[in-house]
């Protein structure tokens, strides 16, 4: 069992084992935290679904998690669709999980396959 003074922050991601290490490392980075709580679907931003929305609400009120990243990537086979329209869902999927949950943190990226993690601009 994990210690009761962990902290923990959310991280929505692909399933694509390419993503998991540079999302989880920024996820604790950004947020300063101890552990990630990882909800991952293949193509996860082209639909968010209820599952999901589901999970991220556990994180956040089991774990008390500090704030949600929300990813995506080049080359997503679960979601084959330009970069530019990925980062689009991707920011519109991070608002969407933002108006669930008030006051939390919630950073749309996208994660490159070199392992940089750039913050997408929301409008």
């Amino acid at each position: 069992m994990a210690d009761p003074n962990s902290t923990f922050a959310t991280a929505v991601n692909c399933m694509d084992g390419r993503v998991q290490e540079s999302v989880t490392a920024f996820t604790r980075r950004e947020f300063g935290v101890d552990y990630v709580d990882m909800v991952t679907e293949a193509g996860v931003v082209a639909s968010i679904s209820e599952g999901v929305r589901r999970h991220v609400a556990i994180s956040v009120q089991a774990h008390d998690s500090k704030g949600v990243v929300v990813a995506a990537h080049p080359g997503c086979a679960g979601n084959p669709i330009s970069d530019e329209e990925q980062k689009v869902q991707c920011v519109q999927a991070a608002a969407l999980i933002a108006s669930e949950h008030p006051g939390l943190s919630v950073i749309p990226v996208w994660a490159r396959l070199d392992g940089a993690v750039e913050v997408l601009l929301t409008p």
